[in-house]
C-alpha cells in the first residue's frame, strides 16, 4: 500500500467511538462537533469532551499525498 492510499484509508475510516451519553446512551464518537448529545441535548461529561476531535475528522482540502505531488513538480522544473 502506498502513502496515498493510506491517506485515502484514514480519511474514509469511521472515527472511533469514545463513549456513551449518560443520559440516553447514544454513542459519541470522536468526530462529534457539539459538548452536548445531540439526541438528548444533555451536556456531556468532561472527559468525553476532552477526546472529541472534530476538526481532525473533517473534511479536508490538503492531503499529506498532495505535498508529495507538489514537491515532486517543483522538482522536476
Amino acid at each position: 500500500m502506498n502513502q496515498e492510499q493510506v491517506v485515502v484509508e484514514f480519511w474514509k475510516a469511521t472515527p472511533p467511538p469514545i463513549g456513551k451519553c449518560q443520559k440516553c446512551q447514544t454513542e459519541i464518537l470522536a468526530s462529534h462537533a457539539y459538548s452536548w448529545c445531540t439526541a438528548c441535548k444533555e451536556p456531556l461529561p468532561y472527559g468525553i469532551n476532552m477526546e472529541r476531535r472534530p476538526i481532525m475528522y473533517g473534511t479536508i482540502k490538503v492531503t499529506p499525498a498532495s505535498f508529495v505531488d507538489q514537491s515532486m513538480k517543483s522538482s522536476t522544473h
